[in-house]
């Protein structure tokens, strides 16, 4: 059992140096004849070895000689052209790294949604893994596409930089596209003349990120497009309370026109999100991409300590 131990980590040393000998094969073009003479020769040895580990038929005497043998020529001819440790590691991750950073900024960005404005289609708390090539690409680090090749659709959910100097990134639903006239009054939406149908689907309740149990009314509401998705209303908001939260609403009972490369957008959660019926339109430029679904999803109270709702039946929930 001992000697089994012994050859295991032997064997393990030998394929370290066999990796930093491929290396200085690889890299160091102008290497000595009798040195790279000597690389091809143990390359040899080391694969016949791993041959016969493979067929368990190695033993710890070969790979005694082996290994003594190897560190013998690092000594002698070999320990000037290695690696230090720093740039070996750099050298075998750097393919990994660039690789997740191009994930990152042009094909997955991950989204963390702190608030309650488009419960409960999108919880508070889910994390949401989103296409960042949807609508275009943005360079690592803007906040602009400089790539455009798709515009969002009536419905669609989108991510966004919230055009203010503030730049948070934001999602909400699309309600109007460029050229729609749209009107707002009350609880009722008008698209381009059309009222946007609702259909009541019953009552929930969900705990704000205030803290606070809010309960609410649900709707199925159905773009001219034929495009369907829920939205809720607070039941607590009397229509006095509204009409005094319209006041501060900029776009709200008046009719207006969405204008060329830019969009309206609206929380689902109708009475608890900040959007363009209060700061305005949404630039082409600042489009981010598209919500795909829900990777994680826990809501947290006044701290990481105080868990409101942990939900692992939403990991994986798809947005349409």
């Amino acid at each position: 059992m001992l000697e089994k131990m012994k050859l295991k980590k032997l064997v393990k040393r030998i394929l370290n140096r066999k990796r930093q000998l491929e290396w200085i094969k690889r890299k160091r073009k102008l290497l000595p004849e009798n040195a790279d003479k000597k690389i091809n020769l143990l390359l040899e040895q080391i694969n016949s070895a791993e041959k016969k580990v493979r067929e368990s038929a190695y033993t710890f005497s070969e790979a005694e000689k082996l290994s003594y043998d190897i560190e013998h020529n690092f000594k002698l001819m070999f320990n000037k052209y290695k690696q230090n440790a720093l740039w070996e590691l750099f050298d075998e991750l750097w393919l990994v790294v660039l690789i997740a950073l191009i994930l990152k900024f042009f094909v997955i960005g991950s989204f963390r949604v702190p608030t309650g404005s488009m419960v409960n289609t999108i919880e508070i708390g889910d994390n949401l893994f989103v296409a960042m090539f949807a609508y275009g690409l943005t360079m690592p680090f803007a906040s602009n596409q400089f790539i455009e090749y798709s515009n969002p659709e009536r419905g669609e959910i989108i991510t966004f930089t919230e055009p203010n100097p503030a730049g948070k990134a934001l999602v909400k639903r699309v309600v109007g596209v460029p050229g729609d006239s749209i009107l707002i009054t009350g609880v009722d939406v008008y698209v381009n003349g059309n009222k946007l149908e609702r259909e009541f689907t019953g009552k929930i309740s969900y705990t704000s990120s205030r803290g606070k149990v809010v309960n609410a009314s649900q709707y199925k509401e159905k773009t001219q497009d034929g495009r369907t998705y829920k939205v809720i209303y607070n039941d607590e908001i009397t229509d006095a309370a509204r009409a005094e939260i319209e006041g501060y609403c900029k776009y709200c009972n008046r009719s207006f026109t969405v204008p060329e490369r830019s969009f309206f957008v609206m929380g689902d959660n109708r009475d608890d999100s900040l959007d363009s019926r209060f700061w305005g339109f949404v630039p082409r430029e600042n489009l981010q991409g598209k919500p795909l679904f829900v990777w994680f999803s826990i809501q947290f109270g006044d701290s990481i300590f105080d868990v409101v709702d942990f939900r692992p039946g939403r990991i994986g929930h798809i947005f349409q």
